[in-house]
Order: C-alpha cells, then structure tokens, then sequence
C-alpha cells in the first residue's frame, strides 16, 4: 500500500511538473528534435518588424526559445536568457529570436515593457512554428550552428544556466568559425 501510494504521488507531482497544462500522449513530451537533428524550416517577424528564419539570418549561430507569458518556468528562464543577450548582443556571430507560442501580441509587447526586455521577440497566435520543433512543453531551447544542426536543447525539465547557455554560444560560435576555414 505505501509503494502505491508513493507512486502515485509521484505520478501526480510529474504531471504537475509540466509549466501548461497540455494533453500529455505516452512518449509524445518535449522536443521532437535532438542534438544532431536540422531544425525545420520556419520563418518570423520580430515586434520591431524583422524577419528570422532558418535561412535567412543575421549569424551563423542562432539561438531560439519557445516560451509563454503565463508558464512559471518561462518567468524564470527568459531573464537568464536576457542577460546572456545583455552581455553577447555586440558579438555578431551569434542571434537570438524567442517565439511566444499561442500568444497575442498586445500580451508579449505587455510582457517585455513590465520586465524590461530587450530580446528578440515574435508573438505566434497558435502553435504552427512550435510544433514543427516540439510536442508539448515550455521553456523550450535550442542552440544552432551555422549548418541548421541543434547543438543543445534545453527545456523545463533541464533549464539552461546563464554559464551553460554562454558556453554554448561561444562553443558553436567557435565551431562555425573552423567550418569556414
């Protein structure tokens, strides 16, 4: 009886970890992508009007987080993301675009004038662009080098770090720089 009841608790203590509710399928959470996959095709426009898109970017490595306003760990995440924005924004081998999944963007523009944000930053109505890159789940973070190829994902289960995020920037920046020689 303690066994069940333990694992019950644990049961609803992981359902509960996830940042939305979301209908959770068996083996269908998280990133549809890994280390080593090409990030699909996607384009957006920025509240300052610029387009990012997979082929079509300012850098060879390309930050990009997929959050929502309201999901704690987001709240938590996106100011970690920010600084290292704050400190990396004047070295031009790298960019960042953060996607606001199923939000408007009334609420987003609302959202970075409260916490001073100056990121990147394209509210998306529905959910189109995310579930290209995941099934379910927010924050959701991924590190991209020059060749479209994800080097690191992070996501609510394992949040980047200020360090482990800078280290990654610099790593792939690094990296795309020996694949032009």
């Amino acid at each position: 009886m303690k066994k069940l009841s333990i694992s019950l608790l644990f049961g609803i203590m992981l359902a509960w970890s996830s940042c939305i509710s979301e209908p959770m399928e068996q083996g269908q959470y998280g990133s549809k992508l890994s280390v080593g996959d090409t990030i699909p095709n996607f384009s957006v426009v920025t509240l300052d009007r610029d387009t990012v898109s997979r082929d079509n970017r300012n850098a060879e490595t390309l930050v990009i987080l997929f959050f929502h306003t309201e999901c704690g760990d987001c709240q938590k995440e996106l100011p970690v993301v920010e600084q290292v924005y704050r400190d990396c924004r004047q070295d031009s081998l790298w960019q960042l675009i953060c996607i606001g999944r199923s939000e408007d963007t009334a609420t987003v523009r609302r959202y970075w004038q409260q916490n001073q944000f100056t990121m990147p930053v394209s509210p998306q109505p529905d959910r189109l662009i995310y579930e290209r890159f995941a099934y379910s789940g927010v924050p959701m973070l991924y590190v991209v080098n020059g060749r479209n190829i994800i080097r690191a994902v992070f996501d609510d289960q394992n949040m980047a770090t200020y360090e482990e995020l800078k280290g990654w920037i610099l790593k792939v920046n690094e990296e795309n720089q020996k694949d032009k020689s």
